[in-house]
């Protein structure tokens, strides 16, 4: 038998095995398919329907690693599309009201700005908190009675001390419970005017209120 010849019990499966357990790369297999071919006995060469089937293993993974690579292309093709189509959309989004997953208001001198939000069910108590740009609370408004779904409460533009606050961006919280004392969850809506369109790491947010809303977010458009 010649020197350093594998025997066919043994060569007959070294591809087979390593493929079967674990991951390998379509170089790697073919890497030992070429060893075995090299080093088996040849007075017992490996049988014809084993190599054939490592040979169609072969194949399929070849198959495999082009379909996936096929589907990555695919896919980021279509982030790229996606991402051009988003942006040139949100172009027309400036100058225009919308409405989104928020909590910030813009107070215009004399205007009476409306603070809106979601109820996830009935509230006996509803109590809006609005804070200044500095984070300093100014109103608090209280309400009572109000149904799951969309909700909204006026805003004077008064503090608590009956006074006119100035013209600026301000941030609002909504606590809500039931009779039983029982806390309702609340989402907090921002309605504004789009002032200017940013991108950020290639992806358009829309400026309102002073801060940035990513499209996702836009509930309305008015």
């Amino acid at each position: 038998m010649q020197t350093g010849a594998v025997s066919s019990g043994t060569a007959g499966n070294i591809a087979t095995n390593a493929f079967q357990t674990q991951s390998m790369s379509k170089d790697e297999f073919l890497k030992l398919l070429i060893a075995q071919l090299k080093y088996q006995d040849p007075l017992d060469p490996k049988e014809g329907t084993d190599f054939a089937a490592q040979l169609a293993q072969f194949t399929s993974l070849e198959q495999l690693t082009n379909i996936d690579s096929n589907l990555k292309d695919g896919l980021d093709m279509n982030y790229m599309l996606t991402q051009a189509v988003n942006n040139t959309m949100a172009a027309n989004f400036v100058g225009k009201q919308v409405t989104s997953l928020g909590n910030t208001i813009s107070l215009v001198s004399g205007d009476r700005p409306s603070l809106d939000f979601l109820l996830t069910d009935y509230a006996d108590k509803i109590s809006v908190k609005i804070y200044d740009e500095a984070g300093n609370l100014v109103r608090t408004i209280q309400s009572s009675g109000m149904g799951a779904g969309r909700q909204s409460l006026e805003w004077d533009g008064l503090d608590d001390q009956g006074q006119p606050l100035p013209g600026g961006n301000y941030t609002f919280k909504v606590e809500a419970t039931t009779a039983k004392g029982e806390t309702v969850q609340v989402q907090t809506l921002t309605k504004g005017i789009v002032s200017s369109i940013r991108y950020v790491d290639g992806k358009a947010v829309l400026i309102v209120n002073g801060k940035e809303i990513n499209l996702a977010d836009v509930l309305e458009i008015g």
